[in-house]
């Protein structure tokens, strides 16, 4: 009985997770050039340029009053300095 307790509540955060990681992203002028100085710095060239593509993206959005589209750009852009 505790057992099937603990694992629906471990499944309950799994699935909260994501959406809470989500919210974490501001789209604002701050963090776009935060996030642009930061890209600068990058010596990886394809995590730089896909970076800078979501980058600009984010900008684009903001520029159109897209906030949750700036959001998720800009979170792409912070996760592609990391990945590769």
């Amino acid at each position: 009985m505790i057992f099937k307790s603990v694992a629906a509540l471990a499944f309950v955060a799994s699935l909260t997770a994501p959406a809470l990681a989500q919210t974490s992203v501001v789209c604002d002028e701050a963090s776009l050039m935060k996030a642009e100085q930061q890209i600068a710095q990058i010596n990886d060239g394809a995590k730089k340029i896909e970076s800078a593509k979501e980058l600009t993206m984010a900008k684009d959005a903001m520029a159109a009053s897209d906030l949750e589209k700036c959001k998720s750009h800009l979170d792409n852009a912070i996760k592609g300095m990391d990945a590769m």
